[in-house]
C-alpha cells in the first residue's frame, strides 16, 4: 500500500499516482485469483486462456500496413470472449501509468479492444477513475512500440499462469524474484515495459521510471547516498530515493527541480556549456520557405504565434505551464513538441554553436552568434529569432553528405539536437569555401573477385564474383548447408579479401542476447552499471569514422539464435539502411551505415533453419553450399590435386554422399581437406571417429551402429567405389570376340 492510500503523501509527489496504483493492484489480484478485473466472477485469468492469446496475438503477428484496430480485429476473428477481455486487461495495464496518452484515447482504446468479440462493459469504478490519470510518459515505447509491449504482456501472462498457484503467489510477495523470473522466462526484450509492470505491481520497492539509462543517471548522480551499493540497478535506486525523501521531509519526484538537475549532468554527453550542434528546419513554416532569408540576413528563427514574450534560460519545468496555457488549444503531442523546441531554442542553445538547415536538397551550415530574441512578426512565423553566422549560402548537396548525417536529417523534427555528427559539421565550417566533402554516401565499391581468391579457395571465379555482387547489391549474406561444405572458411576468406582486417566474427547460440550483440549495461568493478558495446556496435561505430571503408561482421551459426530478441530494433535497420530507429538503451537516434557488410552462415544439419522467419529472410541473399553442388562439389578434388594426392578420397566422399538420401545430411569436403587424413591410417582413423559417429547421431533410433557401419563404413564404400572402377575397365581389358 502506497504512502497516499494510507494518508499520507505520495512518495513520489505526482498527482494520480495512487489512483493508478490501486487499478494496478486489481490487475494483480485478479491474475493471482485467475478472476477478471473488469469482468469481475468470471475466470479470465487462466493459463489456457493466456495460451490462445499468445497464439493469436504473439504467434500470428500481422505486418500488414493497416491500421492498428483493422490488424487486431484481423488477429483475434474467432478468438474466445475470455481471450478478449484477458488482452483487453493486458492493455489496460499497459495504459494505466502513462501521461502520454489521453484519457479518453485510454478509454477508447479498452472499448475498441472488447469490441473485438462484441463485449460493452461498465469498467470498474476504480480502473475508469485511474484512466483519468498517469505517473510517467512512456515515450516511443509505448506509442509507436506499443505492439512490443503487448507481446510482452501477453508472453508475461502466459509464463505467470503457467507457474503453480503456490510459486506464483511467492513470487508476488518477493519483487527481486519476479522481477528476475520475467528476465529469465519472456523471450520478448522490452525494458521499458518490464519496468512500467515492476512499478505498479510493487510501488513500494520500484520507482516509476523507465527508462534504463535514467536509472543509471540517477544513481551516478547520488551514489554518495548509499551506504552500500548493491550493483542492483533497482534496489540502488529504491535506497536513493528513500534517502532523499528522509533528507527532504517529503515527496521527491527526480524529474523535478532541484533533483532532476543534479542526474542529467551524469548524461556523460557534451555540458551544456561546450559546443553543441543543432538542426532548424525554415522551408515549411506556415507554409512559407524561410530559409533565403535566413540566409541573406544572417538568422534563424522559431515560430512562436501563440508564446509570450518570455525571458531566455527558463528550465523546462519553469516553461511547460507558460506552453500548456499559451497552447491550450493543440493536442498533447504538439505541445510536448512546442516546448522541445522552445526550451531547446531559449535555454539550451549557446553562441558558437553550430547551426544548420536544409533547403532543396541541401544543406546550410553556420555558427550562432548571439542569444534568443523575441521579435514580433506581423504572419507570427519567425518570433523567436538567433543572428547566425552563415559559412556559405550555396550550401552542401545531399548526395555528398557522410552517410550517417543525411540518415539523421531525415528525422522530421523542426529542432533536432546533432551534437552526434558535431565533429563532421565542425569540417565544414573549416573551410569557408566550403568544398563538397567525398562523396562517402555513396556505397562503399567492394574489389572484384580475383583468379588468385578463386584458386586459394578451389572455387570458380564466377562463383565468388556473384557472392560480391550480391554483398554490393543487398549488404547481408547467408551460405548455408551441412557440415564440413566450408560455409565459416569462405565467409572469412570473402570478408578478408573485400575488407582487409576490418572484419569480426562473432557466433550466436540460443542463449545469445541484444545486450551481447549490440549494447547493454555490465556490472563495473567499483560498483554501477556502465552501456557497454558489443560487437556489433564496435564495428558500427569504425564504420561510421571511416565511411570509405567496407567493414564485414561474421554471424556464425546465425540460425542457433532467436534473431528477432538478438537484432531487436536492427531488423528494421537490415532493410532500410537510410532511416533511424531510436535504441533500446540509448537516448539517440541510431542508422546503420551501407558500408557495414553481414554474413552468415547456417548449418542445415539441425533444421534450425526452419526457425529463420520470412522477415529475416528477406533481408539477406542466401546462397546454398551443398557437397553435391557447385562450388562445394569440386572442392576436394582441387584440392587434393593441388596437394599431389590421388583422388580416390574423393570418389570415396562421392559414393558416400550418393547413400545419404537428405541432402542436408551430406558429408563436407572439410572433413578430408587436412594432411593428416592422408598420412598412414589417417583416412580409417577420420573415417571412424568422425563421419561415422555424425551419421549414427542422424539415423539415432532408425539404424544401430552396426547397421551404419555396413551402410556407410569405409570399406563397404571403398568395395563400392573399386567395382564401379573395376567394371569400367573391364571392356577395354576383356579380349576380342572370334569367330
Amino acid at each position: 500500500m502506497s504512502d497516499e492510500q494510507q494518508g499520507g503523501p505520495h512518495r513520489w509527489g505526482r498527482p494520480g499516482a495512487s489512483q493508478v496504483e490501486r487499478a494496478a493492484a486489481e490487475i494483480r489480484q485478479a491474475l493471482i485469483d485467475e478472476q477478471s478485473a473488469l469482468a469481475p466472477g468470471r475466470k479470465i485469468w487462466a493459463l489456457d486462456t493466456a495460451r490462445e492469446v499468445y497464439d493469436v496475438f504473439n504467434g500470428q503477428p500481422d505486418e500488414g500496413h493497416d491500421s492498428y484496430d483493422q490488424k487486431l480485429a484481423r488477429q483475434f476473428a474467432g478468438a474466445s470472449e475470455e481471450a478478449v477481455i484477458l488482452f483487453t486487461e493486458l492493455n489496460c495495464l499497459m495504459l494505466l501509468p502513462l501521461t502520454n496518452y489521453r484519457a479518453e484515447t485510454k478509454r477508447a482504446r479498452v472499448r475498441s479492444t472488447l469490441g473485438l468479440a462484441g463485449i460493452n462493459l461498465d469498467l470498474p469504478a476504480v480502473i475508469d477513475e485511474a484512466l483519468d490519470r498517469g505517473v510517467l510518459n512512456g515515450g516511443q515505447a509505448f506509442t509507436s512500440g506499443r505492439y512490443r509491449q503487448l507481446w510482452f504482456l501477453v508472453e508475461m501472462a502466459a509464463v505467470l499462469l503457467a507457474l503453480p498457484t503456490e510459486q506464483r503467489r511467492q513470487l508476488f510477495d518477493d519483487p527481486v524474484a519476479f522481477r528476475d523470473t520475467l528476465q529469465d522466462e519472456i523471450s520478448v526484450t522490452a525494458p521499458s515495459q518490464l519496468a512500467a509492470v515492476l512499478y505498479l505491481w510493487f510501488p513500494d520497492y520500484y520507482l516509476p521510471i523507465v527508462s534504463v539509462a535514467h536509472k543509471q543517471r540517477i544513481v551516478t548522480a547520488y551514489a554518495d547516498r548509499l551506504l552500500a551499493p548493491s550493483g542492483d540497478l533497482d534496489r540502488d535506486l529504491h535506497d536513493i530515493h528513500a534517502r532523499l525523501v528522509e533528507e527532504s521531509g517529503g515527496a521527491v519526484d527526480l524529474y523535478k527541480s532541484p533533483f532532476v538537475e543534479a542526474w542529467e549532468t551524469a548524461r556523460g554527453k557534451v555540458d551544456p556549456s561546450s559546443v553543441r550542434a543543432w538542426l532548424i528546419r525554415g522551408n515549411g513554416v506556415n507554409g512559407k520557405d524561410l530559409v533565403p532569408r535566413w540566409l541573406a540576413d544572417g538568422w534563424v528563427s522559431l515560430a512562436a504565434t501563440n508564446l509570450r514574450e518570455v525571458e531566455p534560460g527558463l528550465t523546462r519545468d519553469e516553461l511547460k505551464p507558460i506552453v500548456d496555457e499559451d497552447y491550450a488549444h493543440a493536442s498533447y503531442a504538439v505541445k510536448g513538441e512546442k516546448l522541445d523546441e522552445f526550451h531547446a531554442f531559449l535555454t539550451r542553445m549557446r553562441p558558437e554553436h553550430v547551426v544548420v538547415t536544409v533547403d532543396q536538397g541541401r544543406l546550410f551550415v553556420g555558427r550562432l552568434s548571439g542569444e534568443a530574441l523575441y521579435r514580433s512578426s506581423p504572419d507570427g512565423d519567425s518570433n523567436l529569432v538567433r543572428d547566425v553566422e552563415w559559412v556559405s549560402d550555396e550550401g552542401i548537396d545531399y548526395s555528398d553528405l557522410p552517410g550517417e548525417l543525411a540518415a539523421r536529417l531525415k528525422v522530421q523534427r523542426d529542432v533536432l539536437d546533432l551534437t552526434q555528427q558535431l565533429a563532421t559539421l565542425e569540417t565544414l565550417i573549416a573551410s569557408e569555401t566550403t568544398p563538397a566533402p567525398r562523396p562517402v554516401s555513396e556505397s562503399v565499391v567492394l574489389p572484384p573477385a580475383t583468379p588468385e581468391l578463386a584458386e586459394e579457395l578451389h572455387v570458380s571465379q564466377s562463383w565468388l564474383q556473384e557472392c560480391i555482387d550480391l554483398l554490393s547489391d543487398r549488404p547481408q549474406l547467408i551460405f548455408y548447408g551441412p557440415p564440413g561444405t566450408g560455409k565459416t572458411y569462405l565467409a572469412q576468406a570473402l570478408a578478408m579479401h573485400v575488407a582487409g582486417d576490418r572484419v569480426r566474427l562473432v557466433q550466436f547460440h540460443p542463449s545469445y542476447s541484444y545486450e551481447d550483440f549490440f549494447e547493454g549495461y555490465r556490472p563495473k568493478e567499483e560498483g554501477g552499471f556502465k552501456l557497454m558495446p558489443g560487437p556489433m556496435r564496435k564495428i558500427v561505430d569504425q564504420a561510421v569514422e571511416n565511411p570509405r571503408d567496407a567493414y564485414v561482421l561474421i554471424i556464425d551459426e546465425i540460425n542457433r539464435g532467436n534473431l528477432a530478441k538478438v537484432f531487436g530494433e536492427l531488423y528494421f535497420l537490415l532493410e532500410y539502411r537510410d532511416q533511424n530507429v531510436e535504441l533500446l538503451y540509448a537516448d539517440e537516434d541510431f542508422s546503420l551505415p551501407k558500408n557495414v557488410f553481414v554474413i552468415g552462415t547456417m548449418n542445415t544439419a539441425d533444421r534450425s533453419i526452419a526457425l529463420v522467419d520470412a522477415a529475416m529472410r528477406r533481408r539477406f541473399a542466401f546462397l546454398p553450399l551443398h557437397p553435391s553442388e557447385e562450388p562445394t562439389r569440386d572442392v576436394l578434388r582441387s584440392w587434393l590435386s593441388r596437394q599431389g594426392y590421388p583422388s580416390r578420397v574423393a570418389d570415396l566422399l562421392d559414393e558416400l554422399n550418393r547413400r545419404i538420401e537428405d541432402p542436408d545430411l551430406k558429408i563436407g569436403p572439410s572433413y578430408f581437406m587436412r594432411p593428416a587424413v592422408h598420412a598412414d591410417g589417417g583416412l580409417e582413423r577420420a573415417w571412424r571417429t568422425a563421419i561415422l559417429p555424425l551419421l549414427e547421431e542422424h539415423h539415432y533410433g532408425e539404424y544401430d551402429a552396426q547397421q551404419v557401419a555396413s551402410r556407410y563404413g569405409l570399406a563397404a564404400v571403398a568395395a563400392s567405389v573399386d567395382k564401379v572402377a573395376k567394371a569400367s575397365r573391364e571392356p577395354a581389358d576383356a579380349p576380342a570376340d572370334t569367330d
